[in-house]
């Protein structure tokens, strides 16, 4: 069975995480990130990882850390006047 989240995040974004419990009995995890715009939401699929976990706790927590390190490298930085 496929489980959603969705988790804030920095800024304006949210991430939508799908985790999924494979037939071998491990996980596996997808990120979206979602943005709202003042015409609608834009979406950022992320690259699926063939990486699998023990835990639905590990593989959300690894595809939420991709998830900020890409807003991270993605988002401009405010800078201080």
């Amino acid at each position: 069975m496929i489980q959603r989240k969705t988790i804030p995040a920095q800024g304006d974004y949210s991430i939508a995480v799908a985790s999924e419990q494979m037939r071998d009995g491990r996980w596996s995890a997808v990120a979206t990130l979602q943005q709202p715009t003042p015409s609608g939401l834009r979406t950022i699929d992320l690259p699926v990882s063939d990486q699998r976990f023990d835990s639905e706790a590990e593989a959300e927590r690894f595809v939420v850390e991709l998830a900020k390190a890409w807003i991270d490298r993605n988002t401009p930085s405010e800078t201080q006047p």
